[in-house]
């Protein structure tokens, strides 16, 4: 395996269970339970949401495999961050400049991964149902 995937799966692991231990918070402690619950539900969702993004796609999904029914668009910019960190791996027996080639090649497929051709469908999905 030449990238870090395992690394993004302990990511995505561990924000599911920090949204548990928060949920469990959250019913414990009445006092601070709007500002755990805001915490869960942006911060913590969105992080896994998009570690879960750029997991599916180092494991070959495709991104309607992953999310069927978004409805909003992910910051692809934050996806792309930890395809960039978790992509690829430096192999000691390669110099500096195969590892660089590695990491575009990577980040060429990811962008040709990201839904471009049906983005202004996917935006029209997404503000349609900003209204219903």
């Amino acid at each position: 395996m030449q990238d870090q995937r395992v690394y993004l799966k302990v990511k995505v692991k561990s924000l599911a269970a920090e949204a548990r231990i928060i949920r469990t918070e959250e019913r414990r402690n009445k006092y601070f339970r709007s500002g755990l619950a805001e915490h869960r539900k942006t911060v913590v969702r969105s992080a896994a949401r998009h570690a879960l993004l750029a997991y599916g796609f180092l494991r070959g999904r495709k991104y309607e495999e992953i999310e069927r029914t978004a409805q909003t668009p992910p910051n692809w910019d934050r996806v792309k961050k930890m395809v960039k960190k978790y992509g690829t791996n430096y192999l000691p027996e390669e110099n500096l400049r195969e590892y660089h080639k590695r990491q575009e090649e990577t980040l060429l497929r990811f962008e040709q991964w990201k839904p471009g051709k049906n983005l202004r469908q996917k935006a029209k999905h997404w503000a349609l149902s900003k209204v219903v």
